[in-house]
């Protein structure tokens, strides 16, 4: 059987854990098909911060293709590679015939956290419905059949084969005698694997590997990995989620999902792009860890081993424009949880006052990037943590969020005075530091780490007004900003910002200060023509990093932002479509489209974030100068609505409807302050005041 090009495994998660299931509706081993990098990720079961051991990861790390030909010294900072911990799938055979897959076809509903699979295994058909638990480390497996057949699970720890760099992980496995499962030890943790078939008649081992047969016709099948990473270890999750059955399992399930995706709602006028989007909703709660809040760009291996790092910001945004702030606030929380290992970072590191996060982080707190260690001198991360910070109330209007984040935008300005910012002959600039690009080369006022500098020097002066807090660092860090700018002019060359004071060429750092750091209008002529250039490297295909050909979807889509905010929806709407070849069938995106057409990974956060925000800002745009509502609405785009988005602390739900010419919009403020607004509503624009509880709406032709 030839699987479709647009093919990946559907991914699911809980936040802890994730797992990636194939066209069985099961776990399979194959690679992506039709040449695509061979190292892409199989089937397998991961959990957040869990990693291969230290000592064995000579032999584990995969080719990652670093941007330096050498590796660099490890320096003492580890490499946390998240380890595959185990799988399950399942054969069928009919009257001794044994079942090969002809076809199959496969539906993920994101609402219900769900795979949907009809299997035509030549013997039988199959109708599977496979979904992981969201309170609990299970894996729940129901098949139909539409004869009897006898069927097979089989299950077992560790990696499929064990070859090049996919490796067994444990310390030590123990299998139990009376029971298909074992108890593992990986590192610090101790663990349990278990797997069960409800109408199991017989069942053995073979080496590592599980079997459990049945005859029949529906059959559930159950499969559970956990630990005591959170908790005491729990070895009869399974039994009790039997008693509990999976009638009711799938409708506790189905109810979080469902309660998660109530905060919003978005009818796009694509169906290509609306599955996206609300595979990206999910993927944003599937894959943020519940104990510490972290967004990172994924949980499964080759999606940056789980960590967190600057990404965070895009699907920081992007949550609360969609009204998640209960996820957005726990993001930031990562950080007020942190913040003790910045302060060492900084003072260790640096030699410096203040706060300054590593790189890439694990969700408890430690440096996680090997020989990338050069990557602690890239400092636009904690610039974009800072927008993170203050975002959180920017859209919330809650004071409360300002007062605890306010000493971590203080410590972020100290350290960045201290050890980013130098006097100069020229004025104030940002001395040699690693760029966007990653390559363990320093360059002078590099166009992300500039504007990033100015953005959080600003959003630190701004929230000390706000709370009443001026003093000396406060007026020290207005004048460093001012200065600064005056640095970021001279990247200008007259067609673009270019990279940096020694790279006169296009990167997303020439994005940059538009966005995400806006510290450039989109209006600006200067952004005007960076754009424009942009568009021209990349004329009739998709937007890339700048520097290369390949195809970056998250570049793609901060570029149809800025497009968006200038009021070009029909430009940002292209660059988007541009983005197509980029996912998958279930809604993921990949990091890198290359020159072939082939992806590197798929379900990449940052790429999701990026997404939906560029397809929120053309509809509502919510900018420093204030919202801007169906200003930006491709001609392609007929009718659609959308309902409780966040905004300035309103929730904003509206409609547009082209042959009417009209656009409807509903504001609503939940807080218990006024809001003063200033709206661009199609043709309309005027400031308002929105008095606490109340709701205004508002009709106007559309153009």
């Amino acid at each position: 059987m030839r699987l479709p090009r647009d093919y990946y495994h559907a991914f699911l998660g809980n936040g802890h854990d994730a797992v990636l299931i194939g066209y069985t509706g099961a776990m399979v081993p194959d690679r992506p098909p039709n040449g695509w990098h061979p190292y892409l990720d199989r089937c397998q079961w991961y959990k957040s911060d869990r990693y291969y051991p230290e000592d064995r990861l000579v032999d584990v790390v995969p080719p990652r293709h670093p941007p330096f030909g050498t590796a660099l010294p490890k320096d003492g900072k580890p490499w946390a590679e998240l380890a595959p911990l185990g799988y399950t799938a399942y054969e069928v055979e009919v009257e001794g015939q044994a079942g090969q897959v002809q076809a199959f076809a496969q539906t993920f509903v994101p609402e219900e956290g769900t795979v949907y699979t009809t299997v035509d295994w030549g013997v039988a058909r199959a109708e599977v419905t496979t979904f992981l638990c969201p309170d609990r480390p299970l894996l729940v497996i129901r098949y139909r059949f539409d004869r009897p057949v006898r069927l097979r699970v089989w299950a077992a720890p560790g990696v499929w084969h064990e070859e090049g760099h996919e490796t067994d992980p444990f310390d030590a496995l123990t299998f139990l005698e009376g029971r298909p499962a074992a108890f593992y030890r990986l590192s610090p943790y101790q663990g349990f694997i278990e797997v069960a078939l409800a109408e199991a008649q017989r069942w053995g081992r073979e080496g590592k590997v599980w079997w459990l047969e049945g005859e029949g016709t529906a059959f559930t099948h159950y499969f559970a990995i956990v630990d005591d990473y959170a908790g005491p270890l729990d070895p009869d999750l399974i039994p009790r989620a039997m008693a509990e059955g999976p009638e009711a399992l799938h409708a506790q399930t189905r109810a979080f999902w469902q309660a998660y995706f109530a905060a919003s709602r978005f009818e796009i006028p694509d169906p290509v792009f609306d599955r996206v989007y609300r595979t990206s909703r999910y993927l944003f709660k599937a894959t943020q860890n519940p104990v510490s809040g972290g967004l990172p760009v994924g949980n499964l291996r080759l999606t940056w081993s789980s960590h967190l790092f600057w990404d965070a910001y895009f699907i920081h945004r992007a949550l609360l424009e969609a009204n998640h702030r209960a996820e957005a606030e726990a993001a930031v929380g990562f950080f007020l949880r942190t913040r003790e290992v910045a302060e060492r970072h900084a003072r260790e590191d640096f030699d410096a006052p203040g706060l300054k996060w590593d790189w890439e982080l694990t969700h408890r707190g430690e440096p996680a990037y090997g020989v990338w260690v050069h990557q602690k001198e890239q400092v636009h991360n904690n610039a974009a943590y800072a927008n993170m910070l203050f975002q959180q109330y920017a859209f919330t209007r809650d004071r409360r969020i300002l007062e605890q984040v306010f000493p971590l935008l203080e410590g972020l300005a100290v350290f960045f005075l201290h050890a980013v910012v130098e006097e100069t002959p020229l004025g104030l600039e940002i001395r040699p530091m690693v760029g966007v690009d990653e390559r363990p080369v320093r360059v002078r006022n590099e166009g992300i780490t500039l504007a990033g500098t100015i953005r959080l020097l600003e959003r630190y002066v701004q929230a000390a007004r706000l709370l009443g807090r001026e003093d000396g660092w406060v007026e020290r860090s207005a004048q460093v900003a001012a200065g600064l700018r005056r640095a970021l002019d001279r990247l200008y060359n007259g067609r673009y910002f270019q990279a940096s004071e020694e790279e006169d060429r296009l990167n997303v750092s020439s994005l940059a200060p538009i966005y995400p750091m806006e510290v450039i209008r989109p209006g600006d002529p200067r952004a005007l023509q960076t754009v424009r250039a942009y568009r021209e490297r990349y004329a009739g295909r998709m937007v890339g990093h700048g520097n290369s050909e390949w195809g970056f979807p998250w570049a793609a889509a901060a570029l149809a932002t800025i497009q968006a905010w200038q009021g070009d929806g029909e430009g940002a709407w292209q660059t988007l479509q541009e983005i197509r070849p980029a996912f998958s069938m279930h809604g993921g995106i990949a990091e890198t489209v290359d020159s072939e057409g082939r992806w590197n990974m798929q379900y990449f956060g940052t790429a999701h974030g990026a997404l939906c925000t560029a397809l929120h800002h053309l509809v509502v745009q919510t900018r420093e100068d204030g919202i801007h509502i169906g200003t930006s609405l491709p001609a392609a785009w007929e009718s659609g609505t959308w309902e409780n988005w966040l905004g300035n602390g309103l929730l904003l739900s509206g409609e547009w409807d082209r042959q009417r010419n009209r656009l409807e919009v509903l504001l609503r403020n939940p807080t218990a302050k006024p809001i003063p607004v200033r709206l661009w509503i199609g043709r309309m624009e005027g400031e308002f005041t929105v008095a606490p509880g109340e709701a205004r709406r508002f009709q106007t032709p559309l153009f």
